[in-house]
């Protein structure tokens, strides 16, 4: 199915309910519908840089869109959080990071910001010839060297700074106290402030310990373990409003 009614269609999506009946749906990808936007309605919907969906195929088809450091001629690509999204030929790039209105947002990003990305670890899987499969939030795969202990040793959720495309780790970050962190999901999606402390629960697995967040204007929040993301250690590693 490649579209699906708009009164169906993922709440937070920028498309009228009443303009028209039909929407696009996202294609199975790195991200599930339900936390991702197409990539022909973000030029359209979102930035206003075309004013139909027809443009929007054009553009998108004629290769003039990266995800990801990657050329998608797919207009219902699934773009979702911390996705890259760049226009070479525009000038123009672009990094989905979590609304606390409408749970995605694009914010325009520097050039040389739209050589990196951060996605969270979620799984750690050893494969054939001892080698260390590092399973990624947005669906990709890293292979690392058996040699390297340090990362064997990384608890799931830690967030992972890489380039792209080449997919080189450039860093790391944990959750300790007073690392930048920011809410992905959850009532509180995109809340950013410090984190302040984990509050471990005895009857629930690590990933539903509650975290709490200070945001800059003193004020604090609470969400699950896996609805926060750590976004840097003495400041923010990416723009994110």
């Amino acid at each position: 199915m490649t579209h699906i009614t708009r009164l169906e269609a993922p709440w937070f999506l920028r498309a009228s309910k009443k303009e028209y009946k039909w929407t696009v749906r996202a294609s199975p990808g790195p991200h599930p519908l339900h936390r991702s936007i197409p990539l022909g309605l973000l030029l359209r919907d979102y930035l206003a840089f075309t004013s139909s969906l027809k443009e929007s195929k054009k553009i998108i088809s004629d290769g003039k869109v990266l995800v990801d450091g990657r050329i998608r001629r797919d207009y219902k690509y699934p773009v979702g959080l911390m996705d890259v999204v760049a226009i070479p030929h525009a000038d123009l790039y672009l990094r989905v990071v979590p609304d606390r209105v409408r749970l995605l947002k694009p914010v325009k990003i520097s050039e040389e910001e739209s050589k990196f990305k951060l996605v969270r670890l979620l799984k750690k899987t050893v494969v054939k010839g001892g080698l260390l499969q590092l399973n990624l939030e947005d669906g990709r795969n890293i292979l690392v060297n058996k040699d390297s202990t340090e990362m064997f040793k990384l608890p799931t959720l830690t967030t992972l700074k890489i380039s792209i495309p080449k997919q080189e780790i450039l860093a790391t970050y944990g959750f300790k106290e007073n690392v930048y962190v920011m809410a992905v999901g959850g009532k509180n999606a995109g809340v950013i402030g410090q984190l302040k402390r984990i509050q471990s629960s005895p009857y629930k697995t690590r990933r539903y310990s509650i975290v709490v967040i200070r945001s800059p204007d003193g004020s604090e929040y609470e969400t699950n373990l896996e609805n926060a993301m750590v976004i840097g250690e003495e400041k923010p590693e990416v723009k994110v409003e």
